[in-house]
C-alpha cells in the first residue's frame, strides 16, 4: 500500500505544480463557460451562444484531462491554444481593449512558456 491518497489516482504520479496550477486554471475558465452556456440558455434563450460556450468549455476541459494524465497531445493541444489566445490578446489590445487583453496573454503566456520549458517537455518524454 502507498502512501499516495486514492483520489491522487487521477494525477499521473509525475505532475508538477506548476501542470497542477495550469490544469485548476483551465478547469476553472471550463466551470465559467459551463455556467455562462446555463445562463444564455435559462435567462436569455440564446441557443447559439450557449453552443459556442459550450465548444468552448470543451476546448479546456479536454487538455485539462489530458494535462493531468500527461498525455502529449494535451501538451500540442493547449500550446496551440495559448499561442492562439497570446495572439487575441494582442489583437484586442491593438483595438483598444488594453485590461481585457492583459487579462488573456498573461495567464496563456504564463502557460505557453511552462509548456515550451525544458522540463516540461521532460517530464511528457519529449526530450530525455
Amino acid at each position: 500500500m502507498s502512501g499516495r491518497p486514492q483520489w491522487l489516482a487521477l494525477f499521473h504520479p509525475d505532475l508538477t505544480w506548476p501542470l497542477i496550477v495550469i490544469i485548476g486554471y483551465l478547469l476553472l475558465v471550463a466551470i465559467g463557460n459551463l455556467l455562462a452556456a446555463y445562463n444564455n440558455l435559462v435567462t436569455q434563450a440564446n441557443v447559439m451562444v450557449a453552443a459556442v460556450n459550450l465548444i468552448s468549455m470543451l476546448l479546456y476541459v479536454l487538455p485539462a484531462y489530458g494535462l493531468a494524465k500527461l498525455k502529449r497531445w494535451a501538451r500540442f493541444a493547449e500550446l496551440t491554444l495559448s499561442i492562439m489566445s497570446v495572439l487575441l490578446g494582442i489583437v484586442l489590445m491593438i483595438q483598444g481593449i488594453l485590461g481585457m487583453g492583459v487579462l488573456v496573454i498573461v495567464p496563456h503566456g504564463l502557460i505557453a512558456i511552462y509548456l515550451l520549458s525544458d522540463n516540461c517537455r521532460r517530464i511528457f518524454g519529449i526530450i530525455t
